[in-house]
Order: structure tokens, then sequence, then C-alpha cells
């Protein structure tokens, strides 16, 4: 019967970086670490700790600058409701907050009668609004028309 060989070795795919905390690990065949969750890379020299980062902190950071941006632009959206202007009333200014995410926004819109009267029977609106909102670096605006009879 022939001799059996050496039972393999187990192969470490994955080794755990336990030096700079929880989500690191080794890059393989290499002695850099990498956090699986910011992209962040760490390595010991003879001058200290070099830090940098791998592509994938830059796709990280672009996605949490994207999200924050849309977070933004929702409260800026919602903060730019227009004055409801009822019967016999000419002239409305509405301040406005608006939520979104961790976002919040201000804004102020008007609105104003433009003519009335001119539909058949003396019946007939037109009113226009228009506002202005910000969040952070994001500003935005809306302006309309509203014709009522």
């Amino acid at each position: 019967m022939p001799a059996l060989a050496d039972e393999p070795h187990p192969v470490e795919y994955v080794r755990v970086c336990d030096q700079y905390g929880t989500n690191y690990y080794y890059s393989p065949g290499t002695e850099t670490c990498i956090n699986t969750q910011t992209g962040e890379t760490r390595r010991e020299t003879d001058g200290g700790t070099v830090v940098g980062k791998t592509a994938l902190a830059s796709k990280v950071e672009d996605i949490d600058h994207r999200i924050q941006r849309a977070f933004e632009g929702a409260s800026v959206a919602s903060s730019l409701a227009s004055p409801d202007l009822n019967k016999g009333e000419h002239f409305g200014v509405r301040v406005n907050w608006g939520n979104a995410g961790q976002s919040n926004a201000m804004g102020i819109t008007g609105a104003a009668v433009l003519g009335e009267g001119f539909m058949p029977g003396g019946n007939g609106r037109v009113a226009g609004a228009a506002g202005g909102a910000f969040s952070g670096k994001t500003v935005g605006g809306n302006a309309g028309l509203q014709l009522t009879w």
C-alpha cells in the first residue's frame, strides 16, 4: 500500500488585521491592512504607520456625497410650499422648514394675485408664486402660475 501524502496545510484566504481595530484585513500577499468599510489602508514602516486610501475609499466618499446631496435636494423641495390664497386675499408669504434624512432646509415663498374677473361671469383669477430655499451647499427655487375659476 502506498504511503499517504502529508495533510495539506490550511490556506488562510482572509487574514484578520487586529492591530487597527475591527473591519481591517490584510491585503493578500502584503502586510498592508485594509478597512473593508471605508477603504482606508494602514501599513507599518520604520518611519511609523502609513495611512492611505484604496479606490474603494474614493467610491465610498463619492457615494456618501451623492446621498447627502440627494437628502439636501429633498429637504429643499419640501421647504418650497407656496402660500394658499383664499378668496379676497391678494398676497401671502410663507416661511417653510423641510427635512430629509439628516438634512434640514429653510425656504421662503410668496404668492400674489396677478389678475381677477377675466372669465365670463366675472370669475377667474391668476396668481403667481415663487420661492427659494437652501440646505448645506444646495440651493433651490420654484416659480409657477395658478389659474382658478
